[in-house]
């Protein structure tokens, strides 16, 4: 039987798709991406009938967690090395301030996700499908940037979730995904939650992706990054008075640390011979 124009039309595409994936990075790049945000979605769907069972409990994440780190990171083959996890281990509550380079931070962190955790996300991610139902199920606390009144509203409940459920709570205080090799300014609000809870803050610093992630050169390899845990800062004592210094302090810190381990990773990639 002779084949029609759409079944060659199918064929020859078959064919071109994977040629087009050696020999192009950019393809390569969307491809990746396409498959990595569709992977998401659907560790979102399966989360989303068990963690309805108990929803906005914290204790949710380990769905989304084990899918990311069975499933999402050995088929992208990105190798996570973590220094100083120690530092997580505790049954009392600490605000994480953590640097924020793309989507693939979930590989991250997922990787150190502490019990009892909850994440402060933007208000937007609600509303992104099954992912954003799956988030608000796991317990994910959203944030409304553009309304200083409603996010100051929302600070003040998450403070009081600390006192009361004596929760651990995940920030990422740039506020906005940065993939530019340093840090933006960071947003107080995480450190005012500190102080105000009277908890101590945990840096958590994840090298540059840089080396087989870039999104400007639209590059998406394989390789490997860091995630350093820094020691509990105190904000025992602090007042309102202190956030600001808190908050240079801690990113001045966090960006030391970045610099360090981004460095490494690069001259440890070239020393190996990784493409």
């Amino acid at each position: 039987m002779e084949l029609d124009f759409v079944q060659w039309t199918v064929i020859g595409v078959l064919l071109i798709l994977p040629i087009l994936y050696e020999l192009s990075s950019t393809f390569k790049y969307y491809a990746k991406f396409t498959l990595y945000v569709t992977i998401v979605m659907i560790c979102s769907l399966f989360t989303i009938p068990i963690a309805a069972l108990r929803p906005r409990d914290v204790r949710n994440h380990r769905y989304p967690a084990w899918c990311i780190k069975h499933i999402i990171k050995p088929l992208f083959s990105i190798a996570v090395e973590v220094r100083g996890a120690e530092h997580l281990k505790s049954d009392t509550s600490y605000i994480i301030v953590c640097n924020h380079q793309s989507s693939l931070d979930l590989i991250g962190m997922m990787e150190i996700f502490p019990e009892r955790c909850a994440t402060l996300a933007k208000k937007e991610l609600l509303y992104a499908g099954p992912l954003g139902l799956g988030l608000w199920l796991i317990g994910t606390i959203f944030i409304d940037r553009l309304n200083n009144e409603k996010a100051r509203g929302t600070l003040e409940k998450t403070a009081n979730l600390i006192k009361d459920k004596h929760l651990k709570v995940w920030v990422f205080p740039e506020g906005t995904r940065n993939a530019g090799g340093s840090f933006l300014p960071f947003k107080k609000g995480a450190f005012h939650l500190a102080i105000q809870g009277q908890v101590p803050v945990v840096p958590v610093v994840m090298s540059s992706y840089s080396e087989f992630y870039n999104k400007k050169q639209k590059k998406f390899g394989t390789g490997k990054f860091i995630i350093t845990v820094l020691p509990k800062i105190s904000t025992e004592g602090l007042t309102a008075e202190n956030v600001g210094d808190l908050t240079e302090h801690v990113r001045k810190q966090m960006l030391d640390v970045y610099n360090e381990t981004s460095l490494e990773s690069a001259q440890a990639k070239l020393s190996n011979g990784v493409k």
